[in-house]
């Protein structure tokens, strides 16, 4: 299995978009396809209702979440956003992707603490990504929290390349951390995912392509 640390990653993103020509919004859309099929199939396995809340944040793992909610809604499951953090504070990707999911008739809420319905079908985790250094706290650990208690309650839990709170080296928690049904990683397995401390949180771990050349990968 290749295993690349979170800044080993990023200077490959970086050469993909940069050098190769790769759209940056393509390979965040192909993630968000392969994070879209792991909902379907837990709410296929599970039977629950087809009605998916997404937490982003406002990075690009939370890009990927806005992705996922309008490919989601594009196949007719019901879809919507808990946004948590600042929305001045969205990268130009992540925006890109919400404004493909208002287009829609998405919903996007400002998350303020409350508790998660117990009639949710899934939930995924796009709050952070892989570069997270410093402890969750406030509405993000309130965020964890509740998705916690709704997994500890039966609703399975997808996350995004991480379980948000998780160190990417070293698989620490950071403060609080989600644990996850299903971690969906992309282009290849991190280090923290790979320990005892992360893989308790990890769940079922599965690793996708999303475009990035093999000789980055490999190299």
């Amino acid at each position: 299995m290749i295993c690349k640390t979170p800044a080993e990653m990023k200077e490959i993103d970086r050469i993909a978009i940069q050098k190769r020509g790769i759209s940056s919004l393509q390979l965040m859309e192909t993630a968000a396809g392969h994070v879209a099929a792991a909902v379907e199939t837990w709410l296929a396995r599970t039977g629950r209702k087809r009605f998916v809340l997404i937490f982003c944040g406002p990075g690009n793992n939370g890009g990927d979440g806005f992705a996922c909610a309008w490919m989601l809604l594009e196949k007719g499951i019901s879809t919507k956003i808990c946004f948590v953090g600042k929305p001045e504070k969205m990268t130009a990707d992540s925006r890109a992707e919400q404004d493909k999911f208002l287009a829609l008739g998405g919903v996007v809420e400002l998350y303020g603490g409350e508790v998660i319905p117990q009639d949710a079908g899934c939930l995924v985790d796009a709050l952070f990504g892989v570069g997270l250094d410093r402890a969750v706290g406030g509405m993000f650990a309130r965020a964890v929290s509740a998705i916690n208690t709704a997994h500890d309650k039966g609703i399975p839990v997808v996350a995004c390349d991480i379980p948000s709170g998780i160190d990417g080296n070293t698989g620490e928690v950071l403060g609080v951390a989600v644990s996850a049904d299903e971690t969906v990683t992309f282009s290849c397995a991190k280090p923290g995912l790979l320990t005892s401390a992360g893989r308790q949180h990890v769940g079922s771990l599965t690793v996708c392509g999303i475009g990035i050349p093999s000789d980055l990968l490999d190299g």
